[in-house]
């Protein structure tokens, strides 16, 4: 049987329109730009701006996460492995709190709350966040993966990610390097053929 593990940030959950509304709030006109983008400009502002950046953080991850919905296509691929009896994890790096947050919003909570809400296909009892990727990556190995789907490239390439583990990556943007030895790469529809077929 087929067991799938997942990341959470990015990988299932599309922040974007999340990043535009916290940021905004810093006088940013966010409308056509991206996390990183909107990361960029508020650091540029010197040594307020970083803390700036640091609060729009601890707000898109912890209370701003209920607005932000899933990435195109994912909620039709958890359907597919709930149909094929697939089972499936959630393996993140996060912490749980964030610096910036005078609220103390557990992050992991928070997180929690989000996929119960929009993922019933994925057993609580089958997500792990954990506090840095060395974690995440024993982890992998430990519960018996056949693959992985994640968005950072940089996960997928390393050389301690668990050699018995198919990975795929899901790919946001155009032009990235992709690392070798993947079983597929791109959104989540192109994701779904290279696993079901159709």
């Amino acid at each position: 049987m087929r067991s799938i593990g997942l990341d959470f940030d990015n990988t299932l959950v599309d922040y974007t329109n999340v990043f535009r509304a916290e940021a905004a709030a810093y006088g940013l006109e966010t409308s056509d730009l991206d996390k990183t983008q909107i990361r960029d400009r508020l650091r540029a502002r010197g040594p307020s701006g970083e803390i700036e950046w640091q609060k729009v953080q601890a707000r898109v991850y912890g209370p701003g996460l209920a607005n932000a919905p899933m990435m195109e296509g994912s909620a039709e691929f958890l359907r597919r492995c709930a149909e094929d009896r697939v089972l499936l994890s959630v393996v993140s790096h996060k912490g749980r709190f964030a610096a910036q947050d005078p609220g103390g919003t557990d992050l992991r909570e928070a997180a929690r709350a989000w996929l119960r809400r929009r993922c019933p296909e994925i057993p609580p009892e089958r997500v792990f966040f954990e506090d840095e990727r060395a974690a995440k990556l024993r982890r992998i190995g430990a519960l018996g993966l056949t693959h992985f789907i994640d968005d950072l490239p940089e996960v997928l390439g390393d050389p301690d990610f668990p050699q018995e583990v198919a990975r795929l990556w899901l790919m946001t943007e155009s032009g990235q390097t992709r690392p070798a030895g993947l079983l597929a790469a791109g959104p989540w529809p192109v994701l779904a053929r290279s696993l079901f077929g159709g």
